[in-house]
């Protein structure tokens, strides 16, 4: 018989795997950076489940994954961009369609990286994992209305960047 306070560590990396993938990769920006960072969350996650109940699961994976993915970027600072990733084109899509998807991809990425550390997070937690204020709010351990107000600086810096680059191809 299992005992009910030690998880299925399968089900647990099973569950969460995807998430804690897509968030490190939305904030780094890199594959290879954000399956480094996908393994020291589920290590944490071990660590912090043997030091007590973990209350949520899903919380706790949100929360490792983005402060672990703000650690790197602050480690990784100084670090050339990476390349763009093929994902964000799809086969159906015309070449020109597709070339304007892959640089709108790298510039959203270029632009998240050059965003404050928590404001990069903000924004990637609101526009990709499409979480709301309140679960933002507690994966960073602040208040909603600071994520509110990171996100609305975060949008005016990203909308200022994006103005820019308009002006240049005008």
């Amino acid at each position: 018989m299992s005992d009910p306070d030690v998880p299925d560590w399968g089900r647990v990396i099973e569950k969460h795997a995807d998430r804690v993938f897509r968030i490190a990769y939305r904030i780094l920006g890199s594959v290879h950076d954000a399956e480094d960072v996908s393994q020291e969350v589920f290590t944490e996650a071990m660590a912090v489940h043997q030091s007590g109940p973990v209350r949520t699961w899903t919380g706790l994976m949100v929360r490792l994954a983005t402060v672990r993915s703000i650690d790197r970027l602050r480690r990784d600072r100084g670090r050339p961009e990476p390349l763009p990733s093929v994902d964000v084109v799809s086969s159906a899509q015309q070449p020109d369609q597709q070339l304007i998807a892959t640089e709108l991809a790298t510039w959203l990425r270029a632009a998240i990286r050059s965003l404050p550390d928590q404001q990069a997070a903000v924004f990637s937690l609101a526009y990709f994992e499409q979480l709301s204020r309140n679960e933002i709010a507690t994966a960073l351990d602040v208040s909603p209305e600071t994520v509110s107000t990171t996100l609305y600086k975060a949008r005016n810096k990203l909308s200022s960047q994006l103005a820019v680059v308009q002006g240049d191809h005008s």
